[in-house]
């Protein structure tokens, strides 16, 4: 594909040149709409305000924000005036917020009051000694703090600054020049700075876009968090750039709310992770018929169940719906099926690459590349970041002589180029010597109709090095028991590989983005089969003593 040498803050206006009558962003919880001429306005007031303030190209400001339509005029200003927006999970802490601000070297920061109360401001005031190199504090609010300035009072005063200043700045920001700085999650080590350009960002938008057939008549339902890639920059970005329309339904992930939106604004395209749509499709207030719009989307994020898939596409009408794979070090999205595809490739595969990417598969010791239908690990190439911030020996780490980023993720390419991804390197399970892949297990699990959401995992076994775990929430008004699990399991999956526990469970624990905290669930399966895993270590330890002796 030929790649788009341009800024976002260009593209907008380009955008909002050709569809100034389109609407741009509704916000159905907060009753605001914008259409593109007006978001353009918008989002020039903010970038003048922000240049009012002192906010220079090349500095760093952290948002920290609910799904507000705030959040992405903010992102939309910083880009113009060439600052770089460090998006913030909604439900950081203390040490989180800390620790962004201090690695980011942020200059500035934008806050809404909180997503229940006022806990955004109370978490920033109990730190602001801690950093003193924070200059400003932008309050999205209707009131004041002190030390602060009002969103809407900065906004104001962009009025007075002239256009032909924002535009000298336009003209200075590059491709190649950061946009923003994504923390990844630190589940496995402190978080890192994920530095990545308007350049990336954008042709990758506009490769996925392409991809799913979106056009400027589409209305993409955007309820993922705005601080995850997958918000801001798969739907919120890719979607904006096309010239359709943003229809956000609620601040943070509400099943009655998206519908209702989903069904009075029209929308065509759904996005979020499998345990999301299973959260919609399971919801009591869920009806097919009010779901007639909707006729693409992605899913990503975590494996598509069959059944889920066969839910959608066959059975409630979202025909086109697509299944993607991608990671922030990525520039987003790296693979994606067709929307024609047969139900099986978008279910076993992640499809193939873009357009503006490459991808291979690689031996785990030696690094040779390996041919088709062989697992390894995958790597891909094109439009990566440009480093892990302050962490160059980390970067190197990853991206290679050659430019290729080594995922960490096993998959294997098939002779059509589909990409098949079996799990994570650090999530496989080693038990007595045998590596065992979650993923595989759960599709068998996901066979069984009462089944609605599976977790296999592994925890650490004191004599068999891990141990295997299924965790299962049943469909709503099914009647299941951890013995027909079992069963079924052990009829269905190699003997060496059957799991030893089962559990019926309510939820999973889920990151904001709707991914499953797999090592939530270690670390809860540890201490409940604590004294079993011990009474089990101590039988053999005695057993072995007696045959000694």
């Amino acid at each position: 594909m030929e790649i788009i040498r341009k800024t976002i803050g260009r593209m907008l206006n380009e955008t909002a040149e050709k569809y100034p009558n389109q609407e741009a962003l509704i916000h159905t919880d907060v009753a605001v709409r914008y259409n593109y001429s007006l978001l353009l306005w918008e989002v020039d007031r903010s970038a003048k305000g922000l240049m009012n303030a002192g906010v220079e190209k090349g500095d760093r400001v952290v948002l920290w924000a609910p799904n507000i339509p705030e959040w992405v005029v903010a992102m939309l200003a910083l880009n113009k005036i060439g600052a770089i927006f460090v998006p913030l999970d909604p439900g950081a802490g203390h040490e989180e917020l800390l620790y962004v601000l201090v690695q980011s070297e942020s200059k500035a920061i934008i806050l809404a009051r909180g997503l229940e109360d006022e806990e955004y401001v109370d978490m920033f005031f109990s730190i602001r000694d801690k950093v003193p190199f924070v200059e400003h504090a932008f309050v999205i609010a209707t009131q004041s703090y002190p030390e602060t300035v009002p969103w809407t009072e900065m906004t104001a005063s962009g009025e007075d600054v002239a256009q032909e200043i924002l535009r000298k700045r336009e003209k200075e920001i590059r491709p190649t020049d950061p946009a923003a700085i994504m923390y990844t999650s630190g589940t496995t080590g402190v978080p890192k700075g994920v530095v990545l350009d308007h350049l990336g960002l954008i042709n990758k938008s506009l490769a996925s876009t392409r991809r799913q057939g979106l056009t400027h008549e589409d209305s993409l339902c955007l309820f993922f968090p705005l601080f995850h890639m997958f918000g801001n920059t798969c739907i919120a970005l890719s979607g904006l750039l096309t010239g359709a329309t943003l229809v956000m339904p609620c601040l943070a992930f509400d099943p009655p709310k998206v519908l209702d939106a989903i069904y009075k604004q029209k929308c065509t395209a759904i996005y979020g992770s499998p345990s999301m749509m299973i959260g919609l499709l399971d919801h009591p207030v869920f009806k097919k018929k009010r779901f007639a719009s909707v006729k693409k989307g992605t899913l990503g994020g975590a494996p598509c169940p069959m059944e889920l898939m066969k839910t959608l596409v066959e059975r409630v009408g979202v025909s086109r719906i697509t299944v993607a794979y991608g990671i922030t070090e990525a520039s987003s999205w790296i693979t994606m099926t067709y929307p024609d595809d047969p139900l099986e490739l978008r279910v076993t595969t992640i499809g193939v690459p873009l357009e503006c990417n490459e991808v291979k598969i690689i031996h785990g010791a030696t690094g040779e590349d390996l041919k088709v239908n062989q697992p390894g690990e995958l790597c891909v190439r094109g439009l990566l970041m440009k480093e892990y911030y302050k962490m160059p020996g980390l970067t190197s780490s990853v991206i290679d002589k050659e430019g290729w980023f080594h995922t960490g993720d096993i998959g294997e390419i098939n002779e059509k180029g589909y990409v098949k991804i079996t799990g994570r390197i650090k999530d496989v399970i080693v038990r007595n010597g045998i590596e065992i892949y979650p993923a595989e297990l759960e599709e068998i699990l996901y066979t069984l109709p009462e089944i609605s959401e599976v977790q296999v995992f592994g925890f650490p076994h004191p004599r068999k090095g891990q141990e295997v775990a299924a965790w299962i929430k049943p469909r709503r008004g099914a009647k299941l028991s951890v013995e027909e699990v079992a069963r079924f399991a052990r009829r269905k999956i190699e003997k060496q590989k059957v799991p030893h526990y089962f559990k019926l469970v309510r939820a999973f624990p889920t990151t904001r983005s709707g991914k499953i905290q797999k090592y939530k669930l270690a670390e809860n399966a540890t201490r409940e089969y604590a004294a079993e895993l011990y009474d089990s270590t101590l039988r053999k330890t005695t057993v072995g003593k007696k045959n000694e002796t």
